[in-house]
């Protein structure tokens, strides 16, 4: 029988084996089963159903607006290589 492994460092929640998510490798602060937590920067509630107004979730929006958010923090070039 192997050990289990640790999936959420607030909740404790474990998995029997690797499914294949980053909880594989590490645990996560947070899981769908943590009860709501109070959000450290904005200070309102968050749980992994309904995220707190820190989070924008890119999971519904076009490929070419996560690109523009992701670009204008400046750590992302987007642009296209061009050969000379």
């Amino acid at each position: 029988m192997s050990k289990p492994i640790l999936a959420c460092t607030s909740c404790g929640a474990t998995k029997p084996e690797p499914d294949g998510t980053p909880t594989d490798l590490f645990p996560s602060a947070h899981c769908g089963d943590c009860p709501p937590w109070t959000c450290t920067d904005c200070g309102e509630a968050c749980s992994a159903s309904s995220l707190c107004s820190c989070w924008t979730r890119l999971d519904t929006l076009p490929l070419a607006d996560i690109k523009a958010i992701i670009a204008g923090d400046g750590t992302f070039d987007v642009k296209p290589v061009t050969k000379p």
